[in-house]
Order: structure tokens, then C-alpha cells, then sequence
């Protein structure tokens, strides 16, 4: 019999797989706890169009991705934080901060991901890798001024 799993299963089955399992098994074990739902026609057709559906968008947003990474590529962000004379900052910039000043600059639909391997703590020009999708790489500038005075 064929199956659809609906939760993971351990060893018989992960969700959204389509196994050939026992009768016994499928009747007794996976439908009756509510982790599998026997395979019709009509519901390996609706799988098949929801898949169609994921890899579709998959791919738009991957040229949405594409074209995002271009468009900041090499653009510069500000940040002025209180800091001491030597030139360390009293706080951070965290990539949480980077993240939010691009978001508030460029409506990306795209997912990206600021690769920061730690916080910024003096003033001064930063390089820094923006990552999209896992796909496309960025390179922006970030300046961090000081805001005494």
C-alpha cells in the first residue's frame, strides 16, 4: 500500500515522503496514529501541483535573489555610536543592526543573511558579506562614526 506521511515516522518514514509499506503496517501502525494517510490518485496529483507550486517560487525568488545582490552590492551604510576617545564603542553593531538599516533602506522580497563573525565595537570602515539565498554574496560597506559631540 501506498502512503503519505503526514508527520516523521523514525525508522518508516519521513514527512512529506511517499512510501510503498505492508498493509499491516500502514493500517495498523501508521494510519491509525495519525502519521500517514493512504495514497490516492487524486491525492498524489495534488502533491505533485503543491511541489510544481514550491519550485516555482523557489526559482523566482532565486532571480529575485540574483538581482538583489547586484543592487547592494558595494553601497556604503552609516552607523554613529557613542564612543570612548580611543575609538571603542560603548555598545555594538550587531548584524542585527546591519540587517535592519538594509531592510529599512531596500524592500528585498528575497531572505538574506549578514555574515558578521562579531559585533563591531570600534569606529572605523568595515567590509561585510551579505548573503542571499545561500546563493548570491554581497560585499557593502559599513562606516561606524563616532556621535560625540
Amino acid at each position: 500500500m501506498k502512503v503519505y506521511f503526514i508527520q516523521d515516522a523514525g525508522e518508516y518514514g519521513k514527512k512529506g515522503e511517499i512510501k510503498e509499506v505492508s498493509e499491516g503496517l500502514a493500517r495498523n501502525l501508521l494510519i491509525r496514529r495519525g502519521l500517514a494517510i493512504k495514497l490516492s490518485e487524486h491525492l498524489e496529483k495534488h502533491i505533485q501541483d503543491v511541489e510544481k507550486e514550491k519550485k516555482k517560487k523557489y526559482e523566482r525568488l532565486i532571480k529575485f535573489a540574483e538581482k538583489e545582490s547586484k543592487e547592494l552590492d558595494g553601497k556604503t551604510f552609516e552607523f554613529y555610536e557613542r564612543s570612548k576617545e580611543d575609538g571603542s564603542l560603548y555598545g555594538s553593531v550587531r548584524k542585527e543592526d546591519i540587517e535592519a538599516r538594509i531592510k529599512s533602506r531596500f524592500n528585498f522580497k528575497s531572505e538574506f543573511d549578514v555574515i558578521l563573525e562579531s559585533p563591531i565595537k570600534n569606529t572605523g570602515k568595515y567590509e561585510v558579506e551579505v548573503d542571499f539565498m545561500k546563493k548570491y554574496k554581497a560585499k557593502i560597506k559599513v562606516v561606524v562614526k563616532s556621535k560625540n559631540a
